[in-house]
């Protein structure tokens, strides 16, 4: 049990954007049963104190390394970048524009009385947002590699808007076929 490792040794995975979600899966569950603080409970406070740390380092490492979003962020945290998403303003006026659209759109779609056209709507939007996460997510992965940090954080910061308006549109769907 080590709490200095990255996420990335720890799991067992180089340190890269796209880890192998596979590996990553089987590395923390074997983990997590040898580590478990249950198996710790014949052991001093100081011992199951310690596997309780390590069993909340284990699950952030997990969470961090099989979440996009997150793994860019500690990617950049990494090399010393700071990724505060209060203070990182997005300063790409054509994506600025998207967002504005597509805000439009999601708050006609929770309008619409026609529920068909609301559904396919709503589909639509999905698609286009998920095709802009993918982008993002490749161009991610180039500013990372050619160590070019203040647009990787750029991106990083619109990685977070399409995920939220992601979940917005799952919730959407939910409140109008529940």
């Amino acid at each position: 049990m080590n709490l200095t490792q990255n996420y990335f040794e720890l799991l067992g995975v180089p340190q890269q954007y796209h880890v192998d979600k596979a590996i990553v899966v089987e590395h923390y569950h074997k983990l997590q049963k040898e580590f478990h603080p249950d198996k710790f409970a014949a052991q001093s406070e100081n011992e199951q104190r310690y596997a309780v740390q390590f069993a909340a380092y284990l699950n952030t490492a997990f969470q961090t390394l099989t979440s996009p979003v997150l793994c860019a962020e500690y990617l950049l945290e990494l090399v010393g970048e700071e990724t505060n998403q209060q203070s990182t303003t997005i300063h790409d006026s054509q994506f600025l524009r998207l967002q504005m659209e597509w805000r439009e759109t999601l708050s006609e779609i929770a309008v619409d009385t026609d529920i068909n056209r609301a559904e396919e709507r709503l589909d639509e939007l999905r698609d286009i947002v998920s095709r802009e996460k993918k982008t993002l997510q490749v161009q991610f992965e180039q500013q990372y590699q050619n160590e070019v940090y203040p647009e990787a954080k750029q991106i990083v910061a619109k990685l977070h808007f399409v995920d939220k308006m992601l979940q917005e549109i799952e919730v959407l769907e939910s409140s109008l076929f529940d």
